[in-house]
C-alpha cells in the first residue's frame, strides 16, 4: 500500500507540471483557433509539421531520456553536486550540437520532409512557411529540454510551471498580434505564428538555463572533464536510446498515419487535426501524473527501494486511468459546442463527432501507458517498453490503420480505433510487467 506520505510528494510534483500542461494545451488551443480565424488549411499545414517536428524532439529524447532517469537516481543514492557534472554538461552539449544539425536539415530539405509525410497540396504552402521559421530554431527547444528535465528531475516542478506561463503567454499575444496584423504590422498568416512560436521558445530557453546554473546547480564547475564525460555519455546512451526509442518508434508510425490521414483528404487532415487538440486535454492529468512519478521512482530506485517505487507506480496508474475515464466522458457529451469553437466547416465538424466517439479505446490504454513507460523507465527497465513498443505501434497503428482506415474504407474512425487498439496492447504489456516485479533487477544492478 502507498505511504501517505508519498501521496502527498506526488501531489506536489504532478500540481505544477499539471498546470503547466493545460496551460499549454488552452494555449495551444487558442492558437489553432486562431489560425482557423484565418485559414482552415492553415490549421492542417501546421499540424502537419508538427508532426515532422516531434520527430526531431523526440531523437533529441535519447538524451534527455537518459539525463532525467540518470538525475533522479543520483538524486536518490545522495550524489554530490560535482559527481552530477559530468552528466549534466555533456547533456547539454549534445543536445545543442544535435539541435543545430537539426536545424539546418529543417530548414534545407522541407520539401522532402512535407512530401515524407504526403501534406496535401492545398494544405503546402502553410506548412512549408511554418516549417522553415520553427525548424530553424529547434536548438533552442532541444537546449531548453534539457534544462527542463534537470530541474524537475531536483524536484523544481513549480520553477519550470512558471517558466511554460509566462512563455504561452507571450506566444498567444505575438500569435494575435502577427497572424491577423494588429497594430499596424503585416498580415503573416502560419508566419507569424511561427514567428510567435520562436520568440517564447526564446524566452523559455534563456530563463530556464539561468536558473538552472544560478539557483539548482550553484557553484557546479562549468569546466569539462572531457574524460568523465565520454564515459557518462556512454551511460546516458544506455538508457537514454532504448527510453527514446520507443519514442522515435512512435513518431515515426504516427508519422505513416498521418500520410494515410493525408490520403484522406483535406477534410481528414484537418478533422484530424482538431481532434488531437481536443482529446489532448484528456490526458493531460496522467501526462503530469507520470512525470512526477517517474520523478520518485526515480529517487526509489536510487535509494534501492523497489517496495515503495512499485506502489507509487501501481496507485498513479489507477488514478490516471479512472480521471482519463471521466475526462473522455465529458468531453464526448460537450464535443459539438467544443469542436465548435475550431470550425464551422460541417463537413469536418460531421467527421470529427463519430471518430470522437471511439476515443474511449485509445484513452483507457493511453491513460496506464502514460505512468507505467515512465515508471519503468525510471527504474532503470528501458527495454521492454521499446520492445513492446515497436510491436504494437507497428502491427496495430500502421497496420491496422491501414487495413481499417484505408482497405476496408473505414477512413479516419478506423484509424481512430487502430490507435486505440495500439494503446491498449501495449497497456497490458506494462502492467503485467510492473505487477511481476522483472524490472526491480534492474534497480538492484544499477544497469539497462
Amino acid at each position: 500500500m502507498i505511504h501517505p506520505e508519498d501521496k502527498k510528494q506526488l501531489f506536489r510534483l504532478t500540481w505544477p507540471m499539471f498546470f503547466e500542461v493545460v496551460l499549454f494545451s488552452i494555449i495551444g488551443s487558442v492558437d489553432v483557433m486562431m489560425l482557423s480565424g484565418y485559414a482552415d488549411n492553415a490549421v492542417g499545414g501546421v499540424g502537419a509539421v508538427n508532426q515532422v517536428l516531434s520527430l526531431f524532439a523526440v531523437v533529441s529524447n535519447i538524451i534527455t531520456a537518459g539525463t532525467g532517469i540518470l538525475c533522479a537516481q543520483y538524486i536518490g543514492a545522495g550524489k554530490t553536486l560535482e559527481e552530477k557534472q559530468p552528466l549534466i554538461l555533456v547533456s547539454l552539449l549534445v543536445n545543442t550540437v544535435l539541435g543545430i544539425l537539426f536545424s539546418l536539415t529543417a530548414v534545407f530539405f522541407s520539401d522532402f520532409l512535407l512530401t515524407m509525410v504526403n501534406v496535401d497540396r492545398e494544405l503546402r504552402p502553410y506548412a512549408k512557411e511554418y516549417l522553415s521559421i520553427v525548424g530553424g530554431f529547434l536548438f533552442l527547444q532541444m537546449m531548453a529540454m534539457t534544462f527542463y528535465v534537470v530541474i524537475r528531475s531536483h524536484g523544481k516542478t513549480r520553477a519550470t510551471m512558471i517558466f511554460s506561463v509566462v512563455m504561452n503567454l507571450i506566444n498567444v499575444v505575438l500569435n494575435y498580434v502577427l497572424i491577423y496584423g494588429k497594430f499596424g504590422l503585416p498580415q503573416l498568416g502560419a508566419s507569424g505564428a511561427a514567428i510567435a512560436t520562436v520568440v517564447s521558445k526564446f524566452f523559455s530557453c534563456a530563463v530556464a538555463g539561468i536558473y538552472l546554473f544560478r539557483f539548482v546547480l550553484l557553484g557546479m564547475s562549468l569546466r569539462p572533464r572531457w574524460k568523465v564525460m565520454g564515459k557518462t555519455l556512454k551511460t546516458v546512451l544506455a538508457y537514454g536510446a532504448p527510453a527514446a526509442g520507443e519514442q522515435i518508434s512512435y513518431t515515426l508510425s504516427n508519422l505513416v498515419v498521418m500520410a494515410m490521414v493525408n490520403s484522406l483528404g483535406a477534410v481528414a487532415a484537418n478533422a484530424y487535426t482538431y481532434l488531437n487538440t481536443v482529446v489532448s486535454y484528456v490526458y493531460l492529468f496522467s501526462s503530469s501524473l507520470g512525470q512526477g512519478t517517474s520523478i520518485m521512482v526515480g529517487w526509489e530506485a536510487g535509494k534501492k527501494r523497489t517496495d515503495r517505487a512499485r506502489y507509487i507506480g501501481r496507485y498513479s496508474a489507477n488514478c490516471s486511468f479512472f480521471i482519463a475515464m471521466g475526462a473522455i466522458t465529458l468531453l464526448c457529451l460537450l464535443r459539438r459546442p467544443v469542436l465548435g469553437l475550431f470550425t464551422q466547416d460541417e463537413q469536418i465538424l460531421a467527421l470529427a463527432y463519430g471518430v470522437m466517439l471511439t476515443d474511449f479505446i485509445r484513452e483507457a490504454g493511453r491513460s496506464r501507458n502514460l505512468v507505467l513507460v515512465n515508471s519503468l523507465r525510471a527504474a532503470g527497465d528501458v527495454r521492454f517498453p521499446l520492445y513492446i513498443g515497436l510491436v504494437s505501434m507497428w502491427l496495430f497503428s500502421v497496420g491496422f490503420s491501414w487495413l481499417l482506415g484505408i482497405r476496408l474504407g473505414w477512413g479516419l474512425a478506423g484509424i481512430w480505433i487502430a490507435l486505440g487498439l495500439d494503446e491498449c496492447f501495449r497497456a497490458i504489456g506494462m502492467q503485467i510487467r510492473w505487477e511481476k516485479g522483472t524490472w526491480t533487477k534492474f534497480v538492484q544492478t544499477g544497469t539497462p
